[in-house]
């Protein structure tokens, strides 16, 4: 994981894990990036030098202690791989439901 900073706060890097393995297995054969903006977003990029995908997440949904594991499974609920195939290179913009 790239560009994660070490004073990050333990449960913010156990989310950036997890959704960068997510990513690893909806994204097979894809490198896999993460660039924290801080106070702004968490960036995540798949490219697979033919295309490439953004996946954008607000940094106070990763900094919330109560944004769990749990919470981190929607990404396949809300079909977020699909979504950020679909808006490609512009990036999707994730909130997970409530």
């Amino acid at each position: 994981m790239a560009d994660v900073a070490n004073n990050d706060a333990p449960w913010i890097d156990r989310n950036v894990e997890a959704i960068t393995n997510y990513l690893t297995k909806e994204f097979e054969n894809f490198a896999v990036a993460y660039h924290a903006d801080r106070p702004l977003t968490h960036t995540f990029t798949v490219n697979n030098e033919k295309k490439l995908f953004k996946l954008i997440i607000g940094w106070p949904t990763l900094a919330d202690r109560t944004f769990t594991p749990a919470k981190i499974d929607r990404l396949l609920t809300e079909e977020v791989a699909q979504e950020m195939r679909l808006h490609g290179e512009n990036g999707y913009r994730w909130t997970p439901s409530a």
